[in-house]
């Protein structure tokens, strides 16, 4: 399985990520589905403080990734958070 992981800007209380074009391409490939109202295992980590957080994420109509309140205040003023999609 290949690593589908990206990095994005991260200073406010954001409810979703964006799950970028190439990486659903690359995630349909190994066989995960990042379709509406699909769930993902998904790693997110703050690299400001090293904190992370695993769980199984839904996914909203628009390719992004739903983040619980808890995952908000983690990220909050990270200025970098890195992703990744360790599977369906």
């Amino acid at each position: 399985m290949r690593l589908i992981e990206w990095e994005v800007a991260e200073d406010g209380y954001e409810e979703q990520i964006i799950i970028p074009k190439e990486k659903r391409e690359l995630a349909a490939e190994e066989g995960i589905s990042t379709e509406n109202k699909q769930k993902v295992t998904v790693r997110i980590m703050n690299l400001k403080t090293g904190e992370s957080y695993i769980s199984r994420l839904a996914i909203t109509g628009n390719h992004q990734i739903y983040l619980p309140t808890e995952i908000q205040k983690m990220l909050k003023d990270s200025g970098t958070v890195r992703i990744q999609i360790l599977g369906g």
